[in-house]
């Protein structure tokens, strides 16, 4: 990943290749990271894997529904985000937002489904065992701890704050870090799409 936070950006008025711009919205990858394998369940306990994240630009969010208060902020900012980002007839219409909970001891799949509606019906809520979850949190690099406490149903968990984007391709693109400025990264997805697009036609052009 790159040092800082970098955007790329295309311009135009120079030549057809991607450049970069410090920006403070988004860390993004020169080279995106293809994830491997994984197999979660969803809110409907049904597989969550790796296809599930084909053709869709998804933004991952790891938490706990017994989370006082970075979860429910960041669900509420990521549904604002979604709303802006698909709006109108120019929106991107192929962007999904998980819910990954690192709590399945008390996140049963019923539990995720009436949590993440709360804030937006269309949040995905994920979940597995606690091998299935390692899987995939050591392929982006991300944190959590569950408190260690003789209690079964009062504990803490420690998790990121950061937001996972991956690409339609299932590669991990670029990481959120808060605070989280929606009219920022909604402009600055805009122009990673670009920079995606001219990556795959330049691919498709050297087959």
């Amino acid at each position: 990943m790159l040092t800082g936070n970098l955007l790329l950006q295309f311009s135009q008025q120079h030549d057809s290749h991607p450049r970069l711009i410090p920006d403070q919205a988004m860390t993004v990858f020169v080279d995106p990271k293809p994830l491997r394998e994984f197999v979660l369940i969803n809110q409907n306990s049904q597989p969550f894997n790796l296809l599930s994240l084909n053709g869709q630009w998804s933004f991952l969010f790891f938490g706990f529904t017994h989370c006082p208060d970075i979860c429910p902020t960041t669900l509420t900012t990521l549904s604002k985000l979604r709303e802006q980002m698909t709006k109108g007839d120019s929106g991107t219409k192929n962007i999904q937002l998980i819910f990954i909970s690192v709590d399945p001891k008390r996140d049963t799949a019923v539990k995720l489904k009436q949590y993440t509606t709360y804030f937006d019906p269309s949040i995905i809520g994920v979940t597995g065992t606690d091998l299935q979850l390692h899987n995939l949190t050591k392929q982006l690099d991300a944190t959590f701890e569950i408190e260690d406490t003789l209690s079964k149903t009062s504990y803490q968990v420690y998790h990121t704050s950061a937001v996972f984007l991956i690409n339609p391709q299932g590669q991990f693109e670029a990481l959120l870090t808060p605070p989280f400025d929606i009219d920022t990264i909604s402009r600055r997805f805009t122009v990673l799409k670009k920079i995606d697009a001219i990556k795959l036609l330049q691919q498709n052009k050297s087959l």
